[in-house]
């Protein structure tokens, strides 16, 4: 990525400590899921797969497992679905409004996500719909929804909206000119915004555990849950395949945009 003057190297050395201090306990947290011994993170025993072992044959970490990626996926795509005509309305249109509509919006980012999940209880509780599989699914797609709007909203005040003009006076319609010209240079910002929203609801903690109940849960709540009774790497095997997906989401964004490109609408 270009900049515009060169960066210190006092700036240079503190964002390398950032970085390290924040990737610091990754590795440990992988050695302890290949760990034989329950209370030792290195030990001369060798390695072992038996924690993701127990992972996957535990029932409630599958079914938390289901839900959480039920729940991932349906808010990605409600997410973009109402984040790709908010941002055409704020960007093309510039309606009276259009700027409070964005800061409106925005709001679910200035608020801690334990306020947000105690007013969706609240608010479940008090209306008789109870906590469950679709409020959980309602809270993350109000509190993604900014995170997958703001890069479409950069993505899309970059374009040239001459060359959808130009589609229409050749004769294509505006739908067809939209989705011809407009929709794949949208990519960059669909893509960010897609795995931000993917990445929020299938990590969330903060706002999920308001709305669990018995029958459905979550994997960050259903881990949590774990670990104040039970004392073993299983958890670490868990986070350690969390790791996996994300270096997979990684790879897959530079595979289809690049990641400079990716940053950048970000």
């Amino acid at each position: 990525m270009n900049h515009a003057r060169p960066v210190a190297p006092a700036m240079t050395a503190i964002g390398l400590a950032a970085l390290a201090f924040v990737l610091l306990p990754l590795p440990f947290i992988v050695v302890y899921a290949f760990s034989p011994n329950s209370y030792q993170l290195f030990s001369g025993e060798g390695l072992t797969l038996e924690w993701f072992r127990r992972f996957f044959a535990n029932d409630r970490f599958m079914a938390a497992l289901l839900n959480s990626l039920g729940i991932a996926v349906i808010t990605t795509v409600v997410t973009l679905l109402l984040a790709l005509p908010t941002a055409l309305l704020a960007v093309r249109h510039r309606l009276p409004g259009s700027r409070l509509l964005i800061g409106l919006v925005s709001a679910p980012l200035l608020i801690p996500g334990v306020i947000t999940g105690t007013a969706a209880l609240s608010f479940v509780a008090q209306s008789g719909i109870g906590p469950g599989f679709w409020p959980i699914t309602v809270a993350m797609v109000l509190f993604a929804l900014p995170l997958a709007l703001r890069p479409l909203v950069a993505n899309l005040s970059g374009l040239d909206p001459d060359l959808e003009k130009a589609a229409r006076n050749l004769g294509a319609s505006p739908q067809a000119a939209f989705l011809r010209i407009t929709l794949p240079q949208l990519a960059p910002g669909l893509v960010a915004g897609g795995t931000f929203a993917f990445v929020e609801a299938m990590d969330n903690f903060s706002i999920a555990v308001f709305l669990t109940d018995i029958n459905t849960t979550t994997l960050p709540v259903e881990a949590y849950s774990y670990i104040r009774e039970i004392d073993d790497p299983t958890v670490a095997a868990m986070a350690t395949l969390l790791i996996l997906l994300s270096v997979a989401l990684v790879m897959l964004i530079e595979w289809l945009l690049g990641l400079d490109r990716f940053l950048d609408m970000s």
